[in-house]
C-alpha cells in the first residue's frame, strides 16, 4: 500500500477528502462497496472514494510541488482513513479500517522521521457499521491520552448504530473501553464525530444524534418524525482517572442528517460548525460556541440559502488559533456548486464575507488547517469530466496568497 506526499518548499500535504458525490446516498456498508478507499499506486490515479491529503504548513514560499510516494502499513482493501495531530508531542497519526472474514478492525500508525510505523490494532468486531462517509478516528487530548471511536450496530435496522469509545494512556499500546457518549438507548443513528481538546486534558466530543428520529429511519430526510440533533459530551481524560464520560448536551435541535461536523478550540472556548437544517429545508453552515461555560444559540456563518430536500453528505471544515477562526464549506445555492471560506477575528462570534472558489465546478470535500503565519484549504472540483484536487493558501489576515491544482483524479 502507498500514499502520496507533496513537499511545497516546506509543505507536507496529506489531508482527508471524501467521495465526490453530492446527492443524498445510502451509507450502509453493503451498498457502498464501490466507494471503499483505493490507496494509490505509484502510477495509478486516485480511484473511488477517498484521497488522503493532510496539510502541515511550515513555510510560505511560492508553490513548487513534487509528489512523492509514502508506503503505508495497511492491507489491500483498507478504507476510512483519518489523519490527526497529537497536541502532546506534535506527531501525526493515521487511522483506518481493515476487513477480514469475521468483520472489521480499527488500526493506526504514527508518522515518524518521514515514514509511517507498524500498524497497531485498537479494536475489532463483527457488528460494526462501516461506510465511506462516517469514518472512525483517533482523538488525542492535551494530556497525552488518546480516545478512539468507531460505529457499531445497535439493532437490525439499517441506520441503528452507536458510537463506541476506547481510551489509551500509553499512546496506543493498550486500550480501555468507555461508555458510549450518548447513552439514550434508542436504536437510531449516532455518528459524524469531531472533537476539541481542552487545556486540562479533558476531551470534548461532538456528534450527530438521531434519538428523535426513531419513527422514520427508512428515509434519509426523516420526514414525519423528529429531526437529527447535534450533541456534545466531555470525557475526563487526565491520566490516572477512569476517563468518565459526562452527560450529553443538545447543541442544536434540527440539523442536516449526514454531513460531517467540525470542532476546534479558540481562546474563548470550543466552537463547532455543521450543516444546519431549517423548517423549509435551507441547509447552510451554522456555528455554536461555548463562552463562559455556556453554549450559544446556533447562528449561520453566512446565509447562502441552499435549499435541498436531502442531505448532501458534504460537511464543513474548521481551523482555529487563539481568536482567529477559519471555516470552509460547500454550497449549491442558486444551483451553483461553490466552495467558500470565511475568517473570524473574534473566536467565531462574527465572520467576514466569504471568499468563493471553483463556482460552477466545485465538488466540495473541503479541508482546512492553521499553522504558523497562515491558513491552507483543500477541496475538489470537476472540470472537463475530471476530478481535480485544489489547494489555496491564505495569509494570516485571510487574504489569498496563492492557489494551485495538486493532482487530477480519474472519473471512477
Amino acid at each position: 500500500m502507498d500514499w502520496r506526499r507533496a513537499d511545497f518548499d516546506g509543505w507536507f500535504i496529506m489531508n482527508l477528502h471524501l467521495n465526490s458525490r453530492t446527492d443524498c446516498i445510502d451509507r450502509e456498508s453493503s451498498s457502498m462497496t464501490p466507494h471503499k478507499i483505493k490507496f494509490r499506486a505509484a502510477t495509478d490515479p486516485l480511484r473511488h472514494g477517498f484521497v488522503a491529503i493532510a496539510l502541515w504548513l511550515v513555510s510560505f514560499s511560492p508553490l513548487a510541488a513534487e509528489l512523492q510516494m509514502i508506503d503505508l502499513p495497511a492491507s489491500a482493501g483498507a478504507l476510512a482513513p483519518r489523519l490527526t495531530l497529537d497536541p502532546g508531542d506534535g506527531s501525526t497519526v493515521l487511522s483506518w479500517l481493515e476487513t477480514d472474514d469475521t468483520g472489521h478492525a480499527l488500526r493506526y500508525s504514527v508518522f515518524i522521521d518521514g515514514s509511517f510505523g507498524p500498524a497497531q490494532t485498537i479494536a475489532s468486531g463483527s457488528d460494526w457499521f462501516v461506510n465511506w462517509a462516517d469514518t472512525p478516528g483517533l482523538h488525542p487530548a492535551t494530556d497525552g491520552s488518546w480516545t478512539a471511536h468507531w460505529l457499531a450496530k445497535s439493532a437490525d435496522s439499517t441506520y441503528a448504530y452507536d458510537i463506541e469509545l476506547a481510551r489509551s494512556t500509553d499512546r496506543g499500546a493498550s486500550w480501555t473501553r468507555l461508555p458510549n457518549p450518548h447513552r439514550d438507548g434508542t436504536n437510531t443513528e449516532h455518528g459524524f464525530v469531531s472533537h476539541f481538546a481542552e487545556a486540562d486534558g479533558s476531551l470534548g466530543l461532538v456528534w450527530l444524534d438521531g434519538r428523535n428520529t426513531q419513527a422514520s429511519h427508512a428515509e434519509h430526510d426523516h420526514a414525519g418524525a423528529g429531526a437529527m440533533t447535534l450533541r456534545s459530551a466531555t470525557i475526563g481524560m487526565t491520566i490516572g482517572t477512569t476517563g468518565e464520560v459526562g452527560a450529553s448536551i443538545e447543541l442544536d435541535s434540527r440539523v442536516c442528517d449526514c454531513c460531517q461536523t467540525a470542532s476546534a478550540m479558540t481562546a474563548l472556548g470550543p466552537v463547532v460548525v455543521y450543516r444546519d437544517r431549517s423548517a423549509d429545508e435551507i441547509r447552510d453552515i451554522a456555528i455554536v460556541r461555548r463562552v463562559d461555560g455556556r453554549w450559544t444559540e446556533p447562528t449561520l456563518i453566512h446565509a447562502d440559502g441552499w435549499q435541498i430536500s436531502g442531505c448532501p453528505v458534504n460537511g464543513p471544515a474548521l481551523a482555529a488559533d487563539g481568536y482567529r477562526v477559519a471555516a470552509a464549506w460547500f454550497t449549491m445555492a442558486a444551483d451553483t456548486p461553490t466552495v467558500k471560506i470565511a475568517f473570524s477575528n473574534d473566536a467565531g462570534a462574527s465572520f467576514a464575507t466569504p471568499q468563493e472558489f471553483s463556482p460552477g465546478a466545485a465538488i466540495g470535500r473541503v479541508d482546512l488547517i492553521r499553522h504558523g503565519r497562515g491558513w491552507a484549504m483543500s477541496w475538489m472540483e470537476q472540470t472537463e469530466g475530471q476530478g481535480r484536487l485544489q489547494l489555496a493558501r491564505f495569509n494570516d489576515d485571510g487574504s489569498l496568497l496563492d492557489r494551485r491544482e495538486l493532482t487530477r483524479l480519474d472519473g471512477g
